[in-house]
């Protein structure tokens, strides 16, 4: 387990170095583009789905670098009259916490880590029963691993979704193509849960399978 933790370490290192390197319009690029490619829509079709017809849906809301930004989903979320809902950190606990208007988003204050987040005092939904969880990574493989950022609180929040839902929630991660590794393999332990399918604007990963444009 030791190995397995400084392995991580290691990688998230040289991934963190790496995207400090990425410029933002490659960023804004890539996130603009990511949902309108004939990839997604041929080889998502259930998940799609699940976004179009899922009434409560949970997305995380992005750092301003290093990720797929995620301002234009959340906005298309409230146009389509869904329920929104994103992550709330409570020490070791994450919560998915409603949000009631697109408004409601843009005054969310920044936390400690510089992330728009719901403040802890405020009285707000706590979702019980997700249909779609879009949700973030550091790194991700071709095997469908992902790499957190060292926090756990996803692995901790989709096991809970697992052992409690009837109905556990389908989930999306996105990546930046530079967040996908080709020839590394992320270590990982049992703790550690995968997304159903990992997507970015080059290719999707579902099951150990790798699609190319």
């Amino acid at each position: 387990m030791s190995s397995v933790r400084s392995l991580k370490a290691a990688f998230r290192k040289e991934m963190r170095h790496l995207l400090g390197d990425i410029s933002q319009e490659v960023i804004e690029r890539e996130s603009m583009t990511l949902f309108t490619l004939p990839l997604f829509q041929d080889l998502t079709k259930d998940l799609h789905q699940k976004y179009i017809n899922g009434q409560n849906i949970s997305i995380y809301v992005s750092m301003s670098k290093g990720e797929i930004q995620t301002k234009s989903i959340i906005q298309d979320i409230f146009s389509k009259g869904k329920l929104c809902y994103v992550p709330r950190w409570n020490g070791d606990i994450m919560d998915m916490v409603r949000l009631y208007s697109y408004e409601d988003f843009l005054s969310l204050p920044l936390n400690r880590w510089n992330i728009p987040e719901p403040k802890h005092d405020e009285e707000r939904e706590i979702a019980t029963q997700l249909d779609l969880i879009i949700m973030p990574g550091l790194a991700f493989d071709l095997f469908g691993n992902r790499l957190g950022h060292g926090k756990g609180y996803y692995d901790r929040y989709l096991s809970k979704c697992k052992n409690n839902s009837v109905k556990p929630p389908r989930t999306i991660a996105l990546a930046l193509d530079s967040q996908i590794t080709k020839d590394k393999i992320i270590p990982t332990t049992d703790f550690d849960q995968k997304p159903d399918l990992i997507v970015s604007s080059g290719q999707i990963i579902s099951s150990s399978i790798e699609h190319e444009k």
